[in-house]
């Protein structure tokens, strides 16, 4: 079983900062450098005070910045567009699976990151 950090969520509640996608994947790494050992996966889970489209961008435009990124799908989750996603291989193994969803006729978002890595006895 994984582990889940909201640090970012409750260091922003008290201010009128939105959190950011830079934040999600600091988290991230924080809780990836923490994990104990056999722990498959880790979340981090954050508001962002913006839409799902621009949260979406914030999302990719951090992860471009990581170097050796790589995208190998995004996208609508849903029929409406309130749902989105999209699957990175940030680290040598290790996948994160990122999905947002609209908030609030779409004037905020929920971020959610889900890192999960490989162990030596998955099966292929």
């Amino acid at each position: 079983m994984g582990r889940s950090g909201a640090g970012e969520e409750e260091a922003g509640a008290g201010d009128s900062h939105a959190s950011t996608a830079a934040s999600l994947l600091a988290e991230l790494d924080r809780l990836s450098a923490d994990r104990e050992a056999g722990e498959g996966q880790v979340a981090v889970e954050l508001r962002m005070d913006e839409g799902l489209v621009p949260a979406a961008c914030s999302v990719l435009q951090v992860y471009q910045g990581v170097e050796g990124a790589r995208l190998y799908s995004s996208g609508y989750l849903d029929l409406k567009g309130n749902a989105w996603g999209a699957i990175v291989q940030a680290r040598s193994g290790c996948i994160d699976v990122v999905t947002i969803a609209a908030l609030e006729e779409d004037s905020a978002s929920t971020v959610r990151a889900v890192r999960m890595f490989a162990t030596d006895d998955a099966e292929d």
